[in-house]
């Protein structure tokens, strides 16, 4: 494209950070930061894509050539070049102004500072989790009793780490909401039955990649260190409470939260720095690792693999939550289907 022509109107103070723009350009040619919108002038063809996506106006048809925009070829391309980094815009910005349904914000952009906190405060909690699931205190109790006390250890789990993505929203000028919610922008029917679908079909192929992983590993020798379908009754009990907790824990708590902090904020941050693509691995390794079980890493690989794909490509946390949730369903319905 001629470097007279510039297609586009840029507002970094108006953008949510849905990055639906950076996924919708053909060519690569636009990156979106904590507080800049960048178009590489060189690949944008000026087909508009991004603009058609943003609901902010954030990205907006300039309505004209770039010597009306900016008086020349060179002039204009300068005038796009510090409209994409935002000049004037606060280095940490305030509540985003509500998009799409009333009362909605937009989601955060994380830095890769802000990942490193979020895993630091996994790790800390993981290990005092395990220390206290392991104590002496916790194995001489009454079995009634341990199970409530392991609960509420997993509870806490989470809780600390719900905390810290509430912290660093509060140190953003947000709330824990904004560091959950996905987007901002209403879905239409057509786009809830394409999520649903997709979630669907990627349930069935992540479990059975997992099915067909765990055959041939124990076919060549190499036996789960521990049974899972054991772990999730004797650590919550073989009970309608058990099944309860599991529910709640495994199959509801779990997927928010995890997805929140590998998908929301892990992937989030390594795009910001990187392609999609590179954030999307790694943050699928780093959620497998995260599971600290060598014999579970491939397909917990795969399953962050989908799910960093779902929330990429549909520009939303919910869909990797639901195929998440519907991974983690199948076992506790079998381990409890199982001891009844």
């Amino acid at each position: 494209m001629a470097r007279a022509q510039i297609p586009l109107s840029l507002a970094p103070d108006r953008c949510d950070r849905c990055r639906r723009c950076v996924a919708a350009c053909p060519n690569a040619a636009l990156k979106v930061g904590p507080t800049y919108i960048y178009v590489d002038w060189q690949r944008c063809t000026g087909c508009l894509a991004c603009a058609k996506m943003c609901t902010t106006g954030a990205i907006a048809p300039r309505g004209g050539t770039g010597a009306k925009a900016g008086g020349g070829g060179d002039a204009g391309a300068r005038m796009g070049a510090t409209s994409a980094r935002g000049t004037g815009t606060a280095a940490k910005p305030a509540r985003r102004a509500p998009a799409g349904a009333a009362g909605e914000t937009g989601p955060l952009a994380w830095t890769l500072g802000e990942a490193w906190v979020v895993l630091a405060a996994l790790l800390v909690a993981f290990v005092l989790k395990d220390v206290v699931m392991a104590s002496t205190f916790v194995r001489q109790l009454d079995s009634d009793v341990a199970v409530f006390a392991r609960v509420a250890t997993l509870f806490a789990f989470y809780a600390l780490q719900v905390g810290v993505l509430a912290a660093l929203a509060w140190r953003r000028g947000a709330s824990v909401i904004d560091a959950f919610r996905p987007r901002a922008v209403a879905v239409s029917w057509r786009g809830l039955a394409a999520s649903v679908g997709l979630v669907a079909a990627l349930l069935v192929g992540t479990r059975l990649v997992a099915l067909v992983y765990g055959m041939t590993a124990q076919w060549v020798g190499w036996d789960p260190p521990a049974r899972e379908i054991a772990d999730l009754t004797e650590v919550f009990g073989p009970t309608v409470w058990g099944l309860l907790f599991s529910v709640a824990l495994v199959v509801i708590v779990a997927p928010i939260v995890e997805e929140a902090v590998f998908r929301g904020v892990v992937q989030d941050a390594i795009a910001s720095v990187s392609g999609h693509r590179v954030a999307i691995a790694v943050a699928a390794a780093i959620f497998a690792l995260s599971h600290v079980t060598a014999w579970l890493f491939a397909p917990l690989f795969v399953l962050g693999l989908a799910c960093g794909w779902l929330a990429h490509t549909r520009a939303s946390l919910l869909p990797a939550i639901w195929l998440h949730a519907g991974y983690n369903l199948l076992p506790v319905l079998v381990a409890f289907y199982l001891v009844w």
